[in-house]
């Protein structure tokens, strides 16, 4: 038995946060289904896709939703959303990552949904949380970036701030909300009785900095950019290896993965040298130090350097790219990725879920759905829609 079978979750939700939320559960084992429609499609059902005019053919969306069922309601018909309560009363879990405001509007919010269903869980999922000055605010994984602070960080020495250009906090909002679900579910066990979870992606994200919130608050220091340097390692960072635009990562926290550095390289007067005697020495000479480490590099290849250090006890690894990664015997050995073909993708690959559990483990069943593919079953079978409504509903463009 997976460890969430019997579990029915219903996502009000596009984009990264929500989908992923429901997913991963989908993952061990929960029905999970999602509400859309063609009227305002998810975005990500297009992303990265060669075909602009196919909802089902974007590949992230693919990946994103495995394991999902897709209904299509036009929310904006009271009709529809009729029909949505009725699929919130068989369902144990709500996961919405709309604006704040929406599931208000729609007549779909937490009070409203209590009433109707006193065990509900449901989770929102939004930028800046349900309440406080920013809660109505426009947000996007950039831009919460840059509110949590992280992106003040990213950068050179002395210059402006770069910024990481990626929604990473779409993927902590989501691993926080499942997580909150879970306890939710252990709480309504216990007691019978469901709540509502409110996630902030943006507190999410300063959960991340605890270093540098520390740093600031005990110290008073303001974390800036610092290119790849580390704040107290030395060496640390990116360097060049023989053929083009090939990089090899190395750390070195320890005194003694610093000396086994110097001896497998060949370099044993390094640890005679007084710029390098110790780890604030070699912070103030980090540019030197760096310097003499990549001419070193720069004669090998990335996996050649990993065998010299890594047998030496240096943490050390090419700075792999997607085709390496994909390579990559590790990556292969443990399943990093699943071969899961899609309708309109028969060579697609997904991602695979990361959790090993021993007993009830993860399991990919089955592609990313069809926009509105499972319509039928979800409001026919599981809502007792009759087949002459259903048909109406369809003609009139309810569910759609």
């Amino acid at each position: 038995m997976r460890a969430l079978e019997g579990l029915r979750v219903v996502l009000f939700g596009t984009i990264w946060a929500g989908p992923a939320t429901a997913a991963t559960l989908a993952d061990f084992g929960a029905e999970a289904i999602r509400v859309e429609s063609r009227a305002y499609p998810d975005p990500f059902r297009y992303l990265m896709s060669q075909d602009r005019t196919n909802p089902d053919k974007g590949p992230f969306f693919q990946t994103l939703n495995r394991n999902t069922l897709s209904v299509t309601l036009d929310l904006s018909r009271q009709e529809a959303r009729d029909l949505a309560k009725r699929l919130i009363k068989i369902c144990d879990v709500v996961v919405e990552n709309q604006s704040p405001k929406v599931m208000k509007q729609w007549g779909l919010d937490y009070p409203v949904l209590k009433e109707m269903k006193p065990d509900l869980i449901m989770a929102s999922v939004s930028g800046y949380g349900q309440t406080g000055p920013l809660a109505q605010d426009i947000a996007l994984g950039p831009t919460l970036s840059s509110f949590s602070g992280l992106d003040s960080m990213v950068g050179y020495p002395g210059g402006p701030p770069l910024g990481i250009h990626r929604a990473y906090f779409d993927m902590v909002g989501a691993m926080a909300a499942l997580f909150a679900v879970l306890l939710a579910l252990r709480q309504r066990a216990k007691t019978g009785q469901g709540q509502y979870i409110d996630v902030s992606m943006a507190e999410t994200g300063v959960t991340l900095l605890g270093r540098e919130v520390m740093d600031y608050v005990m110290n008073g220091r303001s974390a800036v950019p610092r290119g790849n340097r580390h704040p107290s390692m030395a060496p640390h960072g990116w360097y060049p290896c023989k053929e083009k635009d090939t990089w090899i990562t190395i750390g070195c926290g320890k005194e003694e993965e610093w000396r086994a550095l110097c001896e497998a390289t060949g370099n044993p007067q390094w640890l005679e040298d007084p710029r390098f005697l110790d780890s604030y020495s070699r912070l103030k000479h980090e540019e030197e130090l760096n310097r003499l480490i990549g001419r070193w590099t720069a004669g090998y290849r990335p996996l050649e350097v990993m065998e010299i250090l890594q047998r030496a006890g240096v943490p050390a690894v090419p700075c792999n790219d997607i085709p390496a990664l994909f390579a990559d015997p590790h990556s292969l050995d443990q399943g990093y990725f699943v071969s899961l073909p899609h309708p309109e993708d028969p060579d697609a690959f997904v991602y695979n879920n990361p959790w090993k559990l021993s007993e009830t483990p993860a399991e990919i069943r089955r592609h990313a759905p069809l926009l509105g593919e499972q319509s039928r079953y979800v409001l026919c079978e599981l809502c007792g829609v009759s087949e002459e409504e259903f048909n109406r509903l369809v003609e009139e463009k309810v569910i759609y």
